[in-house]
């Protein structure tokens, strides 16, 4: 099933308060697993969107994930990539990687470059567990609006 933006509009009534509610129950979960900063949150996810892109976890179970079980090799991001990608000023992405890495986090290479480190997702684990629950829950009003 592919859902388009005429096919968005169309059902809106039955998938926006679906998004809605759990989109905001996710951004509670999150809130809370970064003690309230959004901000490191998002650091965080785009250190992981480049060091764990989709061809890194295609095919892996939650439990091969969990377990470090991943594909090829991450690219490089720093500090500067970050603050460029999410239009956070460079100096709160500097204090916002060192936070992240004093919770063990995050890893910096020798070269520099930041990681994901395994620790993150054990820790996290109930972050992406939430985060499951909403793609499943606005998969499941999508499926619901098309039948």
């Amino acid at each position: 099933m592919h859902f388009g933006d005429d096919e968005l509009s169309r059902h809106f009534g039955q998938i926006w308060p679906v998004h809605v509610e759990h989109f905001t129950e996710l951004l509670i979960a999150l809130r809370r697993e970064f003690n309230g900063d959004l901000d490191r949150m998002l650091v965080l996810g785009v250190i992981g969107m480049r060091t764990l892109p989709p061809q890194r976890v295609a095919g892996r179970s939650f439990a091969e994930f969990q377990a470090g079980q991943l594909a090829q090799q991450p690219r490089p991001i720093n500090v500067q990539s970050i603050a460029e990608t999410t239009g956070i000023p460079r100096e709160t992405v500097r204090r916002k990687v060192a936070e992240l890495q004093a919770a063990g986090w995050i890893e910096r290479r020798d070269d520099g470059h930041l990681m994901v480190a395994p620790r993150a997702r054990e820790d996290l684990a109930p972050a992406t567990q939430a985060t499951m629950r909403y793609l499943v829950a606005v998969g499941a009003a999508c499926v619901a609006a098309a039948g």
